[in-house]
């Protein structure tokens, strides 16, 4: 199979594609037309790591041995496809202090030239929207915003401290109060989002913000790579960060695709699940 095709399992039949586009156009939409499409997406090991220690950074961080480029396009891609991107203060704290070499796509890099594209030629913004879920609300996080070139949001519960949102506000930022107590919850999150006119929403927060959206049953569609390692570790993050979810959450896969020899003989499997609906 050449390099840069992918081998798709499943629906059958089994046919072999290029990875470019193959998450560009995707059909995003729920069973309720009215409310906006969520969607995420994960690489983990086989044995379920997502992130392990990283003793250079000072922090958990996906481990290089399953990180790769061919998932990083396909990332791309599906942020490409989003109005809006759900970011965790945390995260856009550590990129902005450096601390991490990751940076919020869509990536000026040449490689996504087509995906900037793609955007204007639907009419779309350069860059999706971003909403800062927090617990305490940054007017000095906001005003550090400016550089991504994108409206931004900072979405906050009813009980939340830290600065005014009247500063917040000042500094550039939209407040989004999306829950009761100082954390965000799920479906006000959501709603609140959809009332600022947003369609396709995509999480790029991690295991806790995956388990407030699976909690209040707003996820749509869970897009995981699976690659074919076992990383081991103390000390880690798997997908899921929360009191056990009642009932379950069942998941139905949508596509396989197959993508063999990424790193010294190890694969990885593409996977996209769409949420059960009773």
């Amino acid at each position: 199979m050449n390099e840069n095709r992918l081998l798709r399992l499943h629906p059958a039949p089994h046919l072999e594609r290029s990875i470019e586009g193959l998450y560009l156009g995707e059909e995003m939409a729920g069973p309720n037309p009215d409310r906006p499409f969520v969607y995420t997406n994960f690489v983990c090991s086989l044995d379920g790591r997502i992130a392990t220690e990283d003793p250079q950074r000072g922090r958990r961080a996906s481990p290089s041995a399953i990180t790769n480029a061919r998932d990083w396009r396909l990332f791309q891609e599906l942020a490409a496809c989003a109005d809006v991107l759900i970011i965790s203060a945390a995260f856009l704290r550590g990129i902005l202090a450096g601390q991490t070499s990751e940076r919020l796509p869509i990536g000026d890099d040449p490689a996504f030239d087509d995906l900037h594209a793609w955007r204007r030629d639907r009419g779309m913004p350069p860059q999706p929207a971003m909403v800062i879920v927090g617990r305490s609300l940054d007017a000095a996080l906001v005003e550090h915003c400016g550089a991504l070139d994108r409206p931004v949001y900072f979405a906050v519960g009813n009980e939340a401290d830290g600065d005014p949102a009247s500063a917040v506000e000042a500094a550039g930022a939209q407040v989004l109060v999306a829950g009761n107590g100082p954390g965000v919850q799920g479906r006000p999150l959501i709603d609140a989002l959809g009332r600022a006119g947003f369609r396709r929403i995509y999480s790029m927060a991690g295991p806790r913000v995956l388990h407030l959206l699976l909690n209040d049953r707003v996820l749509d569609r869970l897009y995981l790579t699976h690659f074919h390692r076992l990383v081991g570790g103390q000390s880690f993050d798997t997908l899921l960060e929360g009191e056990l979810l009642e009932p379950p959450v069942s998941l139905v896969p949508r596509t396989l695709y197959y993508d063999p020899d990424v790193k010294e003989g190890a694969g990885q499997f593409f996977a996209a699940y769409d949420i059960l609906r009773r």
